[in-house]
């Protein structure tokens, strides 16, 4: 629920604050939610005890996902767009997946399914290697451009420029 709410919101926000702080701020709230879900994990935890933490965790991805979208998709000139709207879409699928095997992995190495309390070790092991995953993040957003600006305009004003400077040259040549 959290992501629907607070989504549209951050994508405005990128417009006015940039990329950047958003993507860090969300990514460190997915750990902390994430980070909060691994200490509490016990056999027999009530669901509604986990609401708070998916709801930080969620907010967290509602925060980052739009700016994280708005930076790829800005960072192209307009006729790009396309080509890298499906390569960010395909980036993310695949770390899903991995995401996922790394998870899944980390879960066998700590604990199975042979009893709530092998569940209970593997699932707060797991939980803790995602919340470092989501700092992994952090951190790596910390390399995004500061400010919201026109990235999409200036190569593609650039390019017309050239484009323009070509057709006078060779109009010019061939007199």
């Amino acid at each position: 629920m959290a992501p629907f709410l607070i989504a549209p919101r951050a994508g405005k926000a990128a417009d006015r604050i940039g990329e950047r702080p958003l993507v860090v701020r969300g990514l460190l709230l997915q750990a902390a939610g994430f980070a909060w879900i691994a200490v509490i994990a016990a056999p027999r935890l009530a669901y509604p005890a986990m609401l708070a933490p998916m709801m930080i965790s969620g907010a967290g991805l509602g925060l980052a996902l739009p700016a994280v979208t708005k930076a790829v998709i800005g960072s192209v000139p307009r006729g790009d767009i396309g080509k890298a709207s499906g390569s960010f879409s395909m980036m993310r699928q695949l770390g899903g997946a991995f995401g996922v095997a790394i998870l899944a992995a980390v879960f066998a190495s700590a604990g199975g399914y042979t009893s709530a309390a092998a569940f209970s070790a593997g699932f707060a092991t797991a939980i803790v290697a995602a919340a470092g995953l989501a700092l992994a993040g952090a951190l790596a957003a910390l390399a995004l451009p500061g400010r919201a600006g026109r990235a999409q305009d200036a190569p593609a004003e650039r390019v017309a420029l050239a484009q323009q400077a070509r057709t006078a040259e060779a109009a010019a040549a061939g007199r």
